[in-house]
């Protein structure tokens, strides 16, 4: 906390203890206080960057802890990013941990400084007071932001190219990346964000049948694209109608027909997906990295010890070999890190 703290000091110089206590208390307890109907907060959202002035040389997102990030408004209005979306990121952005405003006042104390802990003691003696920023910060730095959780902060890139996409009708968007590198937490927030249709490459698994040694001797041959391909991508293309069967990997069977809903925006999610095939039609090409460790400690705790040697004796190396024979991530995509690498 300390070294946040001295952050934010040396950045906002002009910072009073009551700025400092507001700046714990949403490291700490993140913006869940503010959270109410979606349209509106979208709405004040889109109140407060009317009145703003957008800011394309400002960084998007500034520290605030292990847990949360501030977005800065006057840089997402320079993006073009809709107050809906920001709203939607603020819904995601639940706390992984409970803290109370007893833990605040814990924390600041533990600061030693005398003047903070005596105004941040106003957070138990009003249960309904919300610590905001001093008239002096407010004069210096005309704050616009809102808070939003490190996770969320992850698909900013994307939906930060994603807003040079929204006069497009219809938008597809292919996450790829080496298995436990968060392809599917990262499609499920996308989804959310941007009302979007989502299409995981797990429902496209090689039938076991087909599995012959020549088939995974092919780049990519340990997924169903042709499948994919036939059911969902070409009536996608063509604006027809589009649905697919799953495959049901324990069954060894093809499941009832799922409906993909016609939405602006379309995420197919899962290795293999940017298989020349299938990453022709993205609007946005996305790759995920992950470190090898954290890949073993993911896939370990996941999956369990007698699945992760399968994952090292099989799967990864097909995905391996699958990235390098097609030079992912190549230029057209966006690299993104492991929410662990995250600075």
């Amino acid at each position: 906390m300390k070294t946040l703290i001295d952050w934010h000091r040396q950045h906002y110089p002009l910072m009073e203890p009551q700025d400092v206590v507001k700046l714990v208390f949403q490291a700490m307890l993140g913006c869940g206080h503010l959270l109410g109907d979606e349209a509106l907060v979208a709405q004040r959202i889109a109140t407060e960057m009317e009145d703003i002035t957008l800011s394309a040389d400002e960084p998007l997102t500034e520290p605030l802890g292990d847990a949360y990030v501030r977005l800065n408004l006057r840089r997402a209005k320079a993006d073009g990013m809709p107050p809906l979306w920001i709203a939607r990121l603020m819904k995601a952005s639940t706390p992984e941990q409970a803290y109370t405003r007893q833990d605040v006042v814990q924390a600041i104390a533990e600061l030693g400084d005398t003047e903070t802990t005596a105004v941040a003691q106003r957070l138990l003696d009003e249960p309904a007071w919300l610590p905001s920023h001093t008239p002096a910060y407010h004069a210096a730095y005309v704050p616009a932001y809102r808070v939003i959780s490190r996770r969320s902060a992850r698909a900013l890139p994307m939906l930060q190219t994603a807003t040079k996409l929204l006069e497009k009708p219809r938008v597809l968007i292919c996450i790829d990346g080496p298995c436990a590198s968060g392809k599917s937490t990262l499609g499920a927030l996308l989804q959310s964000v941007l009302d979007a249709a989502l299409i995981p490459m797990d429902d496209f698994f090689l039938p076991h049948p087909q599995k012959t040694q020549e088939r995974l001797a092919q780049p990519g041959g340990n997924a169903d694209w042709e499948r994919l391909v036939e059911e969902f991508l070409t009536p996608w293309v063509n604006r027809q109608p589009a649905s697919y069967r799953p495959y049901d990997c324990h069954a060894n069977a093809l499941g009832d027909a799922v409906y993909v809903p016609d939405r602006q925006f379309t995420i197919i999610e899962g290795s293999y997906s940017l298989l020349p095939a299938i990453g022709q039609h993205a609007d946005l090409r996305v790759f995920l990295t992950v470190e090898a460790e954290v890949q073993q400690q993911r896939i370990l705790k996941r999956d369990g010890e007698r699945m992760l040697q399968m994952f090292n004796q099989r799967w990864i190396p097909l995905e391996q070999a699958y990235h390098a024979a097609y030079s992912l991530p190549d230029q057209s995509c966006l690299v993104l890190p492991s929410d662990e690498q995250l600075t």
